[in-house]
């Protein structure tokens, strides 16, 4: 496993970010691990959560007269 940084994620969309973190957890799951036993994917899921944090504070949300 390996570190994804924020810069590798900036440009993806709200749902591959949920695929993609879902993906890690399916990932640890089936190896019988949790995110506190490996510290690369605990980093990699944090990023992924601060970058959709990111995304939804940033969402346009329309004229506002």
């Amino acid at each position: 496993m390996f570190i994804i940084t924020l810069a590798e994620l900036e440009h993806l969309g709200e749902a591959e970010l949920h695929a993609m973190y879902h993906s890690i957890l399916t990932d640890l799951t089936r190896r019988n691990l949790s995110a506190a036993d490996c510290p690369l994917s605990r980093i990699s899921l944090e990023n992924i959560q601060r970058i959709l944090h990111r995304k939804r504070a940033y969402k346009p949300r329309g004229p506002r007269f």
